[in-house]
């Protein structure tokens, strides 16, 4: 298992990765459990409706993210 994530997270700090096209079921289920979990009373503060908020979700998930590596940083374990 932890040869998986470190592979997957290779793959992605690489930049070797495809990008999600359509949102299937079992992904469909995950956002909306997200969207329950932030409720009616998130959901106002946001001032945005289930639909809406769904649907900035999905466009997120499909847009991606961009991530840059600081080679200059140095590691601090915490603790």
């Amino acid at each position: 298992m932890a040869r998986k994530l470190a592979v997957a997270i290779w793959y992605l700090m690489m930049g070797r990765w495809t990008p999600l096209e359509e949102i299937d079921d079992r992904l469909a289920i995950k956002v909306a459990k997200i969207i329950t979990t932030v409720g009616q009373q998130g959901l106002t503060k946001l001032g945005k409706t289930r639909k809406a908020f769904k649907n900035e979700i999905y466009d997120s998930l499909k847009a991606g993210r961009v991530y840059t590596l600081d080679p200059n940083k140095k590691f601090a374990p915490a603790g």
